[in-house]
């Protein structure tokens, strides 16, 4: 039954061996009655094999695990969610991944459209344009009413998904469709050249050239890099570009791009940005934070230093390509002067090429190069100083758990899946650049990392990769059922719980509102702290099948925790490790 052979009887068998020739490897849903049809065929039809199912306990979790697949894979995430409030529940998680810009295509169970065939509750869970729940923020979305619009609408759903600049998009299965008798030896078109997406839009060369000389002419250029952090292949170019252009390199927020120990590269340094005289940024999703900065002086909350106010700013991105009215996501307009509009990757290694080509004063490179090291080197004195001057806190501090946790694991080959940006702390963590970190949840939705690891673990089962995540404990809370997905599926994962007790962000948010209005901070934990009674997360994992360790409270107990843990995860399993975190 598995090998596709069996003779296709129904309109989702055809639906199913759409997937199968698309190569989609997972499909993550949490059941629904609205697409029982196409979940009967992928079972009995395709016998659970390419795709295989994998349950999740919340559809937002499933959108999470899709997402965090596509990540990790350099794949098509695809999710199935039950009609209006399957499609409700896993909004957020759409919205994330817009905002990242993942490829993924989520299928909606619909319908029927035929009010004869309908149950109360299908009138109940039916809308006249289903789509219009996440029309917002996906980029294309369709309802199609036949069977063969169904069909090209799924297949045109993977190339726009594809299609750079990636991102979600939505299609509703009417479950008529998928019910209804198909005649034997009908194909489902995926082999059509249509149906490909298009070559990576090629950079203007003039456009290449003036940006590199820009670069190599400029006192004191700084180099952005942003979404391209996920993809191993830019590491070599973005280092080719810096080394030949001696400047200043700095990631962008909640990605790592450059080589960690690269003498150049400048992540910790407050008041490099504001000295740049031009800044090129690759990929980057909000150039004004990236570059000038907003400055408000409103919160001082995740601050990441003055921008800079005269630099001359280029922008080589898609961005304008991207997006929509709806949501604000990605700041006002620019403030670019120059800009390279073009597939990122095509375009970072261009410059590097042409950088290489037209050479520059090497002398004064050479020098820029040096004072750049020394910056570096400073950087990392100030991140060993910070470490040996909390080692010994309890609750742990970040420092001594970042530093901790990759210890535990540096000698593996590892991946970190998820982090939380709020409370990372650069320094402790040796990146050999990009595709080691899988970056953030996009849009800023609390409950991304649970999901988001597991997606990922599945994705590099049986590649040899230590999947690793260090997530907060109010994301794990939203979401720990996802956990056991990954159990069940034997997907091994190292997942390190930071547990302050506290909705940390917005406790420290607190603080700051009563200081400025003259109030009192020490009730700032108010309608902000987990406590009376305290959450066992440990034992909330074991109760999802996974093994932990914790709550870890003694900094000296982290690691012989780590080691036990990362020797389960080489046995195959689920690891889960809560370590009690101070809260900044």
């Amino acid at each position: 039954m598995s090998d596709g052979k069996q003779t296709i009887g129904w309109g989702s068998d055809l639906m199913a061996q759409a997937l199968r020739e698309q190569e989609v490897e997972w499909v993550f849903l949490n059941p629904g009655s609205s697409f029982r049809g196409l979940h009967d065929s992928l079972v009995n039809y395709l016998g659970d094999e390419k795709p295989k199912i994998a349950l999740a306990t919340h559809e937002a979790i499933a959108v999470s695990m899709a997402h965090g697949y596509a990540k990790a894979s350099g794949k098509t995430g695809y999710a199935i969610l039950h009609n209006l409030v399957g499609l409700m529940n896993g909004s957020m998680g759409v919205f994330n991944a817009f905002c990242d810009q993942v490829p993924m295509v989520i299928l909606g169970g619909s319908g029927p459209a035929d009010p004869a065939q309908r149950r109360f509750i299908d009138w109940a869970h039916s809308a006249n344009t289903q789509g219009d729940l996440v029309r917002p923020y996906v980029k294309w979305t369709d309802e199609p009413a036949t069977l063969d619009g169904a069909m090209d609408s799924m297949l045109r759903a993977g190339r726009i998904a594809r299609t750079g600049p990636p991102g979600p998009v939505y299609v509703s299965l009417d479950a008529g469709l998928q019910e209804e008798v198909v005649e034997p030896g009908r194909g489902t078109g995926a082999d059509l050249p249509r149906y490909r997406p298009p070559h990576p839009v090629a950079p203007d060369p003039e456009a290449v050239e003036r940006v590199a000389r820009a670069l190599l002419e400029a006192e004191s250029p700084l180099i952005v890099c942003g979404r391209l952090g996920i993809d191993p292949r830019a590491t070599a170019p973005l280092v080719r570009l810096v080394e030949a252009t001696g400047a200043a390199y700095l990631d962008d927020r909640c990605i790592v791009c450059l080589p960690t120990l690269h003498p150049q590269n400048l992540n910790g340094d407050k008041k490099i940005r504001s000295e740049a005289d031009v800044i090129v940024a690759l990929d980057v999703h909000d150039l004004t934070l990236a570059t000038k900065g907003y400055g408000t002086g409103r919160s001082q909350i995740m601050g990441i230093g003055a921008g800079s106010e005269g630099a001359h700013v280029v922008d080589v991105s898609l961005n304008d390509w991207f997006g929509n009215s709806w949501a604000r996501f990605g700041g006002p307009t620019p403030p670019l002067d120059d800009q390279i509009a073009a597939d990122p990757l095509r375009a970072l290694k261009a410059l590097a090429e042409a950088a290489e080509r037209l050479g520059g004063d090497s002398t004064r490179i050479a020098a820029r190069r040096a004072a750049l090291g020394d910056r570096h080197a400073a950087c990392r004195a100030v991140s060993a100083a910070k470490l040996e001057e909390r080692r010994a806190e309890s609750p742990v501090s970040m420092q001594r758990l970042t530093h901790e946790v990759y210890q535990a694991v540096k000698d593996e080959d590892w991946r970190l899946v998820v982090r939380n940006h709020r409370s990372w702390q650069d320094g402790y963590w040796d990146f050999p650049g990009c595709g080691s970190y899988l970056g953030g949840d996009g849009g800023g939705g609390v409950g991304y990392g649970p999901g988001a690891a597991v997606g990922a673990a599945l994705a590099l089962k049986d590649t040899g990769a230590l999947p690793v995540a260090i997530i907060g404990d109010g994301d794990f809370m939203m979401a720990p059922g996802a956990l056991w997905t990954a159990v069940h599926h034997g997907a091994p994962l190292l997942l390190v719980l930071m547990n302050n007790r506290s909705w940390g962000n917005d406790e420290l948010h607190q603080r700051e509102v009563a200081k400025h209005r003259g109030r009192d901070v020490a009730r700032a934990h108010i309608g902000q702290r987990t406590e009376d009674p305290i959450c066992d997360l440990a034992a909330i994992a074991r109760g999802f099948g996974a093994w932990s360790s914790g709550p870890i409270e003694d900094p000296d107990a982290l690691a012989p925790a780590l080691h036990e843990a990362l020797a389960r995860v080489k046995r195959g399993e689920v690891a889960v490790v809560e370590v009690i975190t101070s809260l900044d």
